[in-house]
C-alpha cells in the first residue's frame, strides 16, 4: 500500500473538488505523489530512517509527514490544473519545515537514521546532528 493514496487527499479539500482537480488522470496524480515523497526522502534522509517512515501504514504513519506531504501534493495538483496565481502558503510552510529539519534547525519526531559503528552489520548508533555554518564574528573596541 502506498504511503499516501488519492482518496486521502480529501482532508485538504472536499472529495468532489479533488475529483475535479484530478479529472481522469490518476496516473499523473500518483506520479506527483511519488515525486513529493522522493522530495521528502531527500530532505529527511540525512538524519531519519526514511524506510521506516515511508513504509509505515495506517495509524503508524507520522501525521506530521503525512500532513506536509498532502500540502505539497495538493499544491502541485492545483498548479497542474489551474495555471496562474495560487495560494502557496501551505506549500511554503511544508518546504520551510523540510528545510529546517534537513539542516538540523528543527528536530522531528521521526525514527532516527542509524549507522553501524562496530562492524557487526547491525546499525546501532544514531547519526548525530551536525550544524554547519560559519562562526559568528564579534567586533571589539580595539
Amino acid at each position: 500500500m502506498p504511503f499516501l493514496s488519492i482518496q486521502e487527499l480529501n482532508t485538504e479539500a472536499p472529495e468532489s473538488f479533488i475529483n475535479i482537480l484530478k479529472g481522469t488522470e490518476d496516473d499523473a496524480i500518483n506520479e506527483i505523489i511519488a515525486d513529493m515523497i522522493d522530495l521528502m526522502k531527500t530532505n529527511l534522509g540525512s538524519y531519519y530512517d526514511i524506510t521506516a517512515i515511508f513504509e509505515a501504514e495506517g495509524a503508524e504513519r507520522s501525521r506530521t509527514v503525512l500532513n506536509y506531504l498532502k500540502d505539497l501534493v495538493f499544491y502541485k495538483i492545483q498548479k497542474r490544473r489551474k495555471q496562474g496565481v495560487l495560494d502557496g502558503s501551505d506549500y511554503d510552510e511544508a518546504m520551510k519545515w523540510l528545510e529546517e529539519v534537513s539542516t538540523g534547525k528543527r528536530k522531528a519526531d521521526l525514527p532516527p537514521k542509524k549507522v553501524d559503528t562496530n562492524g557487526d552489520g547491525i546499525p546501532d548508533t544514531e547519526v548525530p546532528f551536525m550544524k554547519l555554518g560559519r562562526r559568528k564574528n564579534y567586533t571589539n573596541g580595539w
